[in-house]
């Protein structure tokens, strides 16, 4: 890499983002990608074929959200604010779509990032727009814990799955709307199970990209397949910590104020992807 590209300052940005992507996660359930991958990009900005970068954001950003997943679903747990079952029964179906996908967009060399930026800003305007309507109509106090047959939890794998496989962002953009506008149930409990699926999504895709051989390898001799250890590892750490603390926080604020954070936090991710 260049070394006036990979220095100290980034590597403390790195640490930042890392710490900030963790506790968003944690906060939000949505693995935390929409911090991941900008960071991710830049790493790869200079060295990585332009056929691999793709390949390289997805495969680096869900080995971060598996970690992120884990460390907040732990936490979750015991608060009891998440259904371990109807986490497993999304995460499977999640896996089925995600796996295929990935498999084909690997097979037709379909990995053009700009697409993926637009895909992934049309994503995040919908779930602004979702997340925004659920709130608008559906106030806190009207909900109570209800669960669904685990058969209602399957539409929401099958799209996670595929949102996961195209972006790398660990498909709680598209879970959370789900299960809270469609479902009913509580925003604070809508985020819990969604950070709970999302390690099931992002593992099978992590050992593809494992097994996957670049074209050009970003650190020789220090990655697998296209997983940069060398690189994500700070991330993946300051990641694992402050998830559980984000977890902490959001069980702590209104529903409202979850809401109002998460706009802002599309809203600059948006900015990001469309102007620069």
């Amino acid at each position: 890499m260049h070394s006036d590209h990979f220095n100290y300052l980034f590597f403390i940005i790195i640490l930042a983002a890392g710490a900030l992507g963790g506790f968003m996660a944690g906060m939000l359930g949505v693995g935390g990608g929409i911090i991941f991958i900008p960071i991710i990009q830049e790493i790869i900005r200079f060295d990585a074929l332009q056929s691999d970068k793709a390949f390289y954001v997805l495969a680096n950003s869900v080995t971060i959200v598996l970690v992120v997943g884990i460390s907040g679903t732990i936490k979750q747990v015991k608060l009891k604010n998440t259904n371990l079952k109807a986490a497993a029964v999304t995460g499977l179906f999640a896996s089925v779509t995600s796996i295929a996908l990935t498999y084909l967009l690997g097979y037709f060399h379909f990995n053009d990032p700009k697409i993926f930026n637009y895909i992934f800003a049309s994503i995040l305007l919908f779930t602004a727009a979702r997340m925004w309507y659920s709130y608008k109509f559906k106030k806190e106090g009207s909900y109570v814990l209800v669960m669904p047959p685990l058969s209602k939890f399957i539409p929401a794998g099958l799209l996670a799955g595929i949102i996961t496989a195209i972006t790398g962002l660990g498909g709680g953009v598209v879970m959370v709307p789900y299960f809270n506008k469609v479902l009913k149930l509580p925003i604070k409990f809508a985020t819990g199970l969604s950070l709970s699926v999302i390690p099931i999504i992002a593992l099978p895709i992590m050992v593809f990209y494992l097994l996957g051989t670049p074209g050009k390898e970003v650190f020789p001799g220090l990655q697998t397949g296209y997983i940069m250890w060398t690189a994500i590892l700070p991330l993946i750490i300051t990641a694992g910590v402050a998830s559980p603390f984000g977890v902490k926080v959001a069980n702590k604020l209104s529903s409202k104020t979850i809401l109002i954070i998460f706009m802002i936090f599309i809203t600059l991710n948006l900015i990001k992807i469309l102007l620069f």
